[in-house]
């Protein structure tokens, strides 16, 4: 029988004989009175150490999800179960089972609210021409034909967009320029502009354009 260590948090005594209130698993900025932010930015920076030394797990069959296709441009998100070696779904799994060594790119809570109250033509000005320009510099032209003319025909059917807002939401471009082809994507499937329906035949044409 074989022990483990867990989420454990082990007090320390000082030479002086005075014992630490503070667990040495947890980082001093993050004990007591923590913020989510605080919090997600550390565990942020844990992943991508990780990320940096990690000896990636592959399979012994030399299979990979579905999640994994167009990887790293327009993959799923890495898989978290696949990483820990305890992902049951094989090559089904949605998610990405290749290395990620890259940070991930997040918008700020001003920047998620900002996308919120756009419009569906106010979206697609904003994100369709970075997933043109990330589809045209890694040769995805081709795979990802039918998707991009899908997202222009959207575009072209809806009321020209508000130029204001427009103008506005330019704040987001350079973080848009950061973001992978996959994510781009994400953010219109997360927009609340879009109707369900439009959102499935997204993902479903996706999914069909890399043989998933």
């Amino acid at each position: 029988m074989a022990l483990q260590y867990q989420r454990t948090f082990i007090n320390f005594e000082e030479n002086d004989g005075t014992r630490n209130q503070r667990s040495s698993s947890l980082p001093p900025s993050l004990n007591c009175k923590a913020n989510d932010a605080c919090s997600e930015k550390y565990v942020d920076g844990l992943l991508h150490k990780t990320g940096e030394n990690y000896e990636w797990p592959i399979d012994a069959q030399g299979n990979t999800s579905k999640g994994s296709l167009g990887h790293p441009e327009v993959c799923g998100r890495f898989c978290i179960r696949f990483f820990y070696r305890n992902c049951r779904q094989g090559e089904n799994c949605e998610f990405c089972h290749l290395a990620h060594r890259e940070p991930k790119v997040k918008m700020d809570k001003a920047q998620r609210q900002l996308f919120e109250t756009m419009g569906e033509a106010e979206v697609l000005s904003l994100v369709l021409p970075h997933i043109e320009r990330r589809c045209g510099r890694n040769g995805l032209n081709k795979q990802m034909l039918f998707v991009i003319h899908m997202l222009r025909q959207r575009l072209t059917s809806l009321p020209h967009p508000d130029d204001n807002h427009v103008l506005h939401a330019r704040a987001v471009i350079p973080i848009l320029r950061k973001f992978t082809v996959a994510r781009l994507l994400e953010l219109i499937r997360q927009s609340p502009a879009f109707p369900s329906g439009f959102k499935e035949d997204l993902k479903k044409l996706v999914d069909r354009s890399l043989g998933r």
